[in-house]
């Protein structure tokens, strides 16, 4: 097989339905209506993006597969960074290494490769030792806590190209490209958070597959080369504009991870959260600005 991550392509092309189920049949009436399609391709850099399909000419949403790759490994990543995070906190560490134990170090090195390949050839083997996607999503292990994560952050990508194509945006770049891509961003956040009250925990899971897309893509900024197209808006905008504006229940859990993987991503950069603050969506707050002016610094 080309990828483990292909024996996720039945729940990964039935993520837009399945993220929402509320909504499933008003998104089976947007594919239908437009005659969406999805494709699968090896290529390396991050690209997800809708095209023309080169016959019908009706818009296909394309999936690199080295794309797909880094997104899973990502969600593994913030998944065992975080909890093991807390854990640390919990014991009364003063420091904490991102690399201070063996499920750490997989976990790091799986993401390591995958942006690797990413921006290198985008085809190279899955390595054989290591945390992988599977099939069995029965077990509550590291790795099908990801693919759960993973599968809600593509669906959330997915519906940002969706809206692309239902708000018949033109599939070329443009002086409005980046208020295109703010569009499509609110109408894919809409799509998973609207309409579910702050204590469903199906608003807190939705959220927090949001999170780690969004996460994903501020983790291709960082670094002097970005891996992402530069029509779409700054991500730590796109965090601020699609997770800090909702509220998720009380414990405040999705401010709280994206403070900790949003530290780990700028630590070399010198970017640190201010933990004196009062509540992690406050710290979060003052992160995100600090982040926004070392970005315009640069």
């Amino acid at each position: 097989m080309r990828s483990p991550i292909c024996l996720l392509k039945c729940q990964i092309t039935g993520a837009p339905f399945k993220v929402a189920p509320e909504k499933a049949d008003l998104c089976a009436q947007q594919r239908d209506d437009h005659k969406i399609d999805l494709i699968m391709v090896d290529e390396p850099q991050f690209g997800f993006r809708v095209r023309k399909e080169s016959n019908s000419q009706t818009p296909e949403i394309v999936l690199p597969i080295a794309s797909l790759e880094y997104l899973w490994a990502f969600s593994h990543h913030c998944w065992v960074l975080t909890q093991e995070y807390a854990e640390s906190q919990r014991a009364g560490a003063e420091q904490f290494d991102c690399v201070g134990n063996q499920r750490l170090r997989e976990s790091a090195d799986i993401l390591e490769w995958a942006k690797a390949n990413l921006t290198g050839t985008g085809t190279e083997p899955w390595p054989e030792s290591g945390p992988r996607p599977r099939e069995d999503s029965h077990s509550c292990d590291d790795s099908a806590v990801a693919t759960e994560l993973f599968l809600c952050a593509v669906a959330w990508i997915l519906h940002h190209e969706i809206a692309h194509v239902v708000l018949q945006h033109p599939l070329i770049d443009t002086a409005f490209s980046e208020q295109e891509e703010r569009e499509a961003d609110k109408h894919a956040t809409k799509w998973l958070l609207d309409g579910l009250p702050q204590c469903d925990p199906k608003l807190k899971k939705r959220a927090l597959g949001l999170a780690v897309a969004v996460l994903c893509l501020q983790s291709l900024e960082v670094g002097i080369v970005s891996c992402l197209r530069n029509t779409h808006p700054a991500a730590h905008d796109r965090i601020f504009n699609n997770i800090a504006i909702y509220q998720v229940g009380n414990d405040e859990v999705i401010d709280a991870i994206c403070t900790v993987v949003l530290q780990y991503l700028f630590h070399e950069a010198g970017v640190k959260a201010n933990i004196d603050g009062a509540t992690f969506s406050e710290i979060l707050g003052d992160l995100l600005y600090d982040i926004s002016r070392t970005k315009s610094d640069n």
